[in-house]
């Protein structure tokens, strides 16, 4: 299956400067909803997060960047971030239609806004000042000391109360073009990648998308927000919409050890919530652990079609066979055993080919409708062979299925007695569904529900109280 991926390349508005003006702040006030962390800890960005946004019928892509220079003198030894959050910014720019310089006009013009301003013309973009934390008109007098960076466009704003927000981007978006069609843009598939602290993840998306589109460091934790990457696969000519997350590693509840990492789980789990299909991504060489078990509930608790992502193979192949892995994995993740399982290796890209192609096989099969009568006559044969186990005095007889909904598959059965619907039975019956419907990949649900004989009078023959189910 031939695909590629590349970057959707939209009208772009990129917001930068020094740690802790406001540009996160400014982000969620143009996009109306709370997408980037906003904390008082400077430097809480440090990925790249973009959303589609739009400005009385202009759509534009929005990018918040890390702060340039982020903890320097700071309290944690962030430092090995600052050159990465450097070359982020500066791959954002280059495709930037118009940047925001966002700066403080209560701090005033400081040492680290005049280089910023420095290396913001050097690029040649056209750029707008946003003095931003101007709450009143006292205030806003200030903004006037920005001149001094050498740009003239300067707008003050309070991103708090949302003062000065509209002519700003009145300015900014002036020679985008009115497109309503851009309403339309919304991803065909969202697609979350979660993992623990440190297995790869941004690795894997920077690998999937053939550049350097998140911060990858030996440090974990690197990612804090949940950071949307807007991309189109390459399917056989046809180009498919999608979105990709990069999530925050979800750690356990005693190691999240500031607000801004408790926020970033929140995120992560949002993320799961939200997206069409989930790339749980654990390490080959330490699989199935607590935190991998704990993620994976979550993706079942959402009822996720899923694809487990073995990375590292790299290094756990030298010490166990695939066919050993898989067994480990099932063994120590068993409620997970409809996803699929890739080995692969984020640093040589093995494997990395199948990855969307799986991602695409299990979208196509999330839309798959299941006619009533397919679904009885299904049922007639399983019961036909494996007869339903007796509870108690009471033998299991399912009367009637159908199929519910898609998203996730869900079927419901009547029965005599849902007391008598044992466990192991029902574990049969989905793996049963699965194979006989093509649901690789999706979670399956079944809803019992008792009924009488009588319930069924008014059926044709076949669904009247007669059981499908042999005594």
């Amino acid at each position: 299956m031939a695909m590629n991926a590349s970057v959707v390349t939209t009208p772009t508005l990129v917001i930068v400067g020094r740690p802790n003006v406001g540009k996160s702040a400014l982000f969620n006030r143009v996009m109306q909803r709370r997408i980037a962390i906003v904390h008082e800890q400077s430097g809480v960005t440090r990925d790249r997060v973009t959303a589609v946004g739009d400005w009385c019928g202009k759509y534009f892509r929005l990018v918040d960047t890390g702060g340039l220079n982020v903890f320097r003198g700071g309290h944690k030894a962030d430092g090995v971030f600052d050159e990465m959050i450097r070359e982020q910014l500066e791959e954002a720019v280059v495709d930037a239609d118009f940047i925001i310089f966002v700066v403080d006009v209560i701090a005033g013009l400081v040492p680290l806004d005049r280089e910023v301003a420095r290396w913001l013309r050097q690029l040649g973009k056209p750029v707008v000042v946003a003095a931003n934390k101007a709450d009143n008109d006292k205030i806003a007098v200030g903004a006037g000391e920005f001149a001094e960076t050498g740009f003239t466009d300067i707008y003050p704003i309070s991103c708090l109360h949302g003062l000065g927000v509209a002519e700003l981007l009145d300015h900014a978006t002036a020679d985008f073009a009115m497109n309503e069609a851009e309403r339309d843009e919304a991803p065909a598939i969202n697609i979350a990648l979660v993992g623990r602290p440190n297995v790869g993840k941004s690795s894997t998306v920077n690998r999937l998308l053939g550049e350097n589109r998140v911060i990858v460091s030996e440090v974990p934790g690197t990612t804090r927000d949940a950071v949307d990457i807007p991309f189109e696969i390459e399917l056989h000519g046809t180009r498919v919409k999608a979105n990709l997350i990069d999530t925050a590693g979800i750690k356990k509840r005693t190691k999240t050890s500031s607000p801004v990492e408790f926020f970033g789980l929140a995120r992560a789990r949002t993320a799961i919530r939200r997206a069409d299909i989930v790339l749980v991504l654990i390490d080959a060489t330490e699989p199935g652990t607590a935190q991998d078990k704990r993620i994976c509930r979550l993706v079942l608790d959402e009822g996720k079609p899923c694809v487990l992502l073995a990375n590292k193979w790299d290094l756990a192949g030298k010490e166990v066979k695939q066919k050993e892995l898989f067994e480990r994995i099932a063994w120590e993740i068993p409620f997970l055993d409809y996803a699929p399982i890739l080995t692969c290796c984020a640093v040589s890209g093995y494997n990395f080919s199948e990855i969307l192609p799986s991602v695409i096989a299990i979208h196509e099969q999330m839309s798959i409708d299941i006619p009533t009568p397919l679904v009885n006559r299904v049922v007639q044969d399983l019961v036909a062979r494996v007869s339903p186990p007796a509870g108690g005095s009471t033998r299991l007889k399912i009367y009637y299925g159908t199929y519910k909904s898609q998203r996730p598959p869900t079927f419901i059965l009547f029965v005599n007695d849902v007391k008598s619907c044992r466990g192991n039975y029902v574990a049969f019956l989905k793996n049963q569904f699965r194979r006989a419907f093509g649901l690789d990949g999706l979670p399956i649900f079944i809803e019992f529900r008792e009924r009488r004989r009588g319930d069924f009078h008014n059926a044709p023959d076949k669904k009247r109280g007669k059981s499908i189910a042999s005594k």
